[in-house]
């Protein structure tokens, strides 16, 4: 924000007005990005890392993690295997692209075989309860 000594005071009020609510709006997205994300019996908690199902918790890699949280914020959505690799693994030595499907098959063994879709030919999608 700049502001000049030109500036009247109502328009040095309508910014700062206006930068302050820009913060707020950053504070809220950055703090909604943390929150539990809750589906049926399913509770994700991003902040800590956990997640559980009908109240038991679920034991995932931090691999899984990151790849039901990804497809988790964007239910419906399909993501191919090298986007989600992209997304989650990029980064990871021990990863590849094409070990996603067998991320996926163990995400579905350890909670349910319904919660992530396989769009064939184009990838994968969260399908909550």
């Amino acid at each position: 924000m700049i502001l000049s000594f030109g500036d009247g005071e109502d328009a040095i009020f309508a910014n700062t007005v206006t930068a302050l609510a820009s913060v707020a709006d950053f504070s809220t997205v950055a703090a909604s990005a943390d929150a539990p994300l809750l589906f049926g019996s399913l509770q994700i908690d991003p902040q800590r890392r956990l997640v559980w199902q009908s109240g038991q918790m679920v034991t995932l890699t931090p691999m899984e993690f990151d790849i039901l949280l990804l497809l988790a914020r964007r239910p419906g959505q399909v993501f191919s295997a090298r986007q989600i690799y992209e997304a989650v693994a990029a980064d990871s030595f021990d990863a590849s692209w094409t070990g996603i499907s067998s991320m996926v098959y163990k995400l579905r063994r350890k909670l349910g075989a319904s919660i992530i879709e396989t769009v064939r030919g184009h990838g994968y999608r969260f399908t909550p309860e």
